[in-house]
């Protein structure tokens, strides 16, 4: 195959300049500069892109043309569907494109569609993972933005985006793709996106026109968009006007009480009128009456007017006060006299207690043989029935014996709480901290042991623990289920020495009892002691004397541990004091 008809099937061109427009048909390429960019951003996109898609399939057929005259094999016929060559692949390739060019400029643009997406397909084959040559690619980008272009014109926009983004993988930096895709996202509503195309290609091609009139057209309606908003909101938020629609509830009552305002001033200007007329027809009267009487003037009249309406709006008020005091006083002497007929009915009763009439009244209330007002469910017992019960009072319950258990969860067949809780259901707590704390620091106070040393004859060595310091924490005795419980929780400090036959302190230091507790002294060796530096590091009395001061230094670390283990079961004495105590 020629290799000037194969660059030309996908590499961009510019579009042959012509006095008349070419028919639309499809595109090859992106196209390039024309004519004057100004009066271009004012024609529609579509009439633009058609133009140039028109410009861009005439131009590939002269190049088709070309490439027949100079390849003999361009004129044989189509090869067969059986051929698997890469070169028989890449020949159908052109094949279904050229048809699909035709269809395109017969209008047919679903049989365009099929045969751009048959040669794609065909491309795929010897493309796989974007491995095949610059001629396989530039076809293929090619037949893949042509295909965008008639989705885009059968409306079918997101199948334009997707076919395009397509082609943008073989080559991201294609300015035909790149187009065709920022095409298909403005008409989709996704203008970000457009732009972020459009410049992308602009920076590959900064004097593509298409583009560039492309981002204009975006610009242009995205400046509309932002005025007509403004507009929009500038009438929403203005005080005055029919669209406001924030302060149209303030205008509706602005105008409400102009209205009455109105009507009000309408009205006082009717009664002026008419007190007018009243005048007119009073000095009529006067100047009629025998003898005549001189007329008054306006104000003199309504003065007087008034002030005789005045004078009956007092009398209307006084009379009115006059009868509500009447009927107060005629509501009064009736309860009084209906009191004075209840209280002869029932003389013997207290005066602060309902009567045999008002309990009547009071439907649900009785009395009861006591005297007291009672709810009338409540049920009075007989004297018969309280000998029965006998005394209800509540009384002490008194201690008979305290219960000793042998461990701090065994069940008692026998009682195992207070006097009131004798089956130990309910759930009881004894605080015994005090007692703990005294008893838990005397045995730990007890704690003494002997070490005899076996790196020299007949030397004894005592560990003893000299003070408790910082016993904190508490304890208490919980039952609840029929079962006791122990509860205890304490940290403390052990100071202790180390003294030899003679009783002189060989080594003194620390120990720390981080946490005693229920669940750390169920077996000695889960006790934790921490054992800290010496606070007197142990030395023979001969300093001097190397080998003793060895062996002092070894005897004084194993009688350490010996003390560390008294010191558990010290802790464990108490636990078993404890759980016999309580």
């Amino acid at each position: 195959m020629d290799e000037k008809a194969s660059n030309n099937a996908g590499s961009p061109e510019e579009p042959k300049e012509s006095n008349e427009d070419p028919p639309p048909i499809a595109e090859e390429d992106t196209p390039k500069a024309t004519d004057d960019v100004a009066a271009a951003a004012t024609t529609t996109n579509d009439d633009t892109t058609a133009k140039d898609e028109a410009n861009d399939a005439e131009e590939d057929t002269d190049k088709k043309s070309n490439s027949d005259d100079s390849d003999d094999d361009a004129h044989s016929p189509p090869p067969s569907d059986d051929a698997s060559t890469p070169d028989d692949l890449l020949l159908r390739a052109m094949t279904h494109k050229e048809d699909g060019n035709t269809h395109f400029k017969s209008g047919d643009y679903t049989s365009a569609t099929r045969s751009y997406r048959k040669g794609t397909n065909l491309l795929k084959k010897i493309n796989e993972g974007n491995t095949g040559d610059e001629q396989v690619k530039q076809l293929l980008i090619s037949l893949q933005t042509n295909h965008s272009m008639v989705l885009y014109r059968q409306k079918k926009h997101k199948l334009s985006r997707d076919v395009a983004s397509g082609a943008l993988i073989v080559d991201s930096q294609n300015v035909k793709a790149l187009y065709r895709r920022a095409v298909a996202h403005r008409a989709m509503g996704d203008v970000d996106a457009a732009r972020v195309d459009l410049r992308t290609a602009l920076k590959v091609d900064p004097n593509n026109i298409p583009v560039k009139k492309e981002l204009m057209a975006i610009k242009k309606s995205l400046e509309d968009q932002k005025a007509k908003e403004k507009a929009r909101l500038s009438k929403a938020f203005s005080k005055k006007g029919a669209g406001s629609f924030l302060y149209s509830d303030k205008e509706e009552e602005e105008k409400r009480k102009a209205r009455e305002a109105k009507e009000k001033e309408k009205l006082e200007e009717e009664k002026v009128q008419r007190r007018k007329k009243e005048w007119e027809d009073e000095c009529v009267r006067r100047m009629a009456s025998d003898p005549p009487e001189e007329p008054l003037s306006f104000e003199d009249w309504d003065k007087e007017r008034k002030s005789k309406e005045e004078a009956e709006e007092k009398a209307r008020k006084k009379a009115k006060k006059e009868e509500e005091d009447r009927n107060k006083e005629e509501r009064r002497k009736a309860r009084k006299a209906q009191k004075a007929v209840n209280k002869k009915d029932d003389s013997d009763d207290d005066g602060d207690e309902l009567t045999e009439s008002e309990l009547k009244m009071l439907r649900g209330y009785k009395k009861t043989s006591d005297g007291r007002t009672t709810s009338y469910f409540n049920r009075e017992q007989t004297d018969h029935e309280k000998s029965l019960i006998g005394c209800i009072k509540p009384k002490r319950l008194e201690q008979t014996g305290p219960s000793s258990p042998s461990s701090p969860t065994a069940s008692l067949s026998s009682a195992v709480g207070s006097v009131w809780n004798q089956s130990g259901t309910t759930w009881e707590e004894k605080d015994t901290t005090d007692w703990a704390k005294r008893t838990l620091e005397q045995c730990l106070l007890d704690t003494t042991v002997a070490y005899y040393s076996a790196t020299a004859a007949d030397a004894t060595y005592v560990a003893v623990v000299k003070k408790v310091d910082g016993l904190t924490g508490d304890a208490s005795v919980a039952i609840a289920g029929g079962k006791k419980r122990y509860i205890y929780d304490f940290h403390s400090s052990l100071e202790y020495e180390i003294v030899d036959d003679n009783q002189v302190t060989v080594a003194s230091g620390k120990l720390r009892l981080p946490d005693v507790n229920s669940a750390t002294t169920e077996d000695e060796d889960e006790l934790e002691v921490d054992v800290y530096a010496w606070t007197k590091a142990p030395s023979a009395a001969n300093e001097d004397d190397a080998d003793a001061s060895t062996h002092v230094v070894q005897d004084a670390i194993e009688c350490r541990k010996m003390l560390v283990q008294d010191v558990r079961k010290s802790v464990l004495r108490f636990v078993e004091k404890f759980n016999t105590t309580f």
